[in-house]
């Protein structure tokens, strides 16, 4: 049978985030980052990979032409991005030049229009919709539609006061009431 002391030591808990830096880096960023977050007992930093320089890097419309170098990072104690995020701009690194993304953000963007290769056809199509499944205007929009629409609001109502047994009409008097010289609820006038 497993002891507390096993069962602690198998639930430890990681926190993993991506930080992506455009442009170049300045010297030694890897170690400085590694000592600024030692304060969370960083297991792991490494440089992953550096993406060749492209015209418009995806997380960096401000920075045409220039490569991004991607860390990976494990924290042991907790932290979240915007944590990160002041210690990178504590090193001296404009804001506009990394992100930090943890590993439960949203999926980045690339990783998504990866997996899709574009074959020129509509995507939901499948050829399931054939022409005899297209919608006739005429049927459900325009003013014929609205004055057939009306006819059969009438004969609803037509038939619903003859089954409930009413048979006056009600009709609006066009005459103009005079209000004046009568005091309101409130005490007004």
């Amino acid at each position: 049978m497993k002891t507390f002391k096993d069962y602690l030591a198998e639930s430890k808990k990681v926190y993993d985030f991506k930080i992506k830096v455009a442009g170049e880096l300045p010297e030694k960023f890897q170690e400085t980052l590694k000592e600024k977050l030692g304060r969370c007992g960083v297991k792991t930093c490494e440089k992953v990979s550096t993406t060749p320089i492209q015209a418009q890097p995806l997380d960096f419309p401000d920075h045409p032409n220039c490569e991004v170098t991607i860390f990976e990072v494990v924290c042991e104690y907790p932290i979240t991005s915007p944590e990160i995020a002041n210690d990178i701009k504590s090193m001296g690194v404009s804001a506009s030049c990394f992100r930090v993304r943890g590993a439960n953000e949203p999926i980045e963007h690339e990783d998504i229009f990866a997996a899709i290769e574009p074959s020129g056809k509509a995507l939901l199509a499948d050829g399931q919709y054939k022409e005899a499944d297209k919608v006739k205007v005429k049927d459900y929009f325009g003013d014929e539609f609205n004055k057939g629409f009306l006819k059969d609001l009438e004969k609803t109502a037509k038939a619903t006061k003859k089954e409930k047994g009413i048979n006056q009409e009600y009709k609006v008097s066009k005459t103009k009431l005079d209000n004046s010289g009568q005091k309101s609820p409130i005490g007004s006038k």
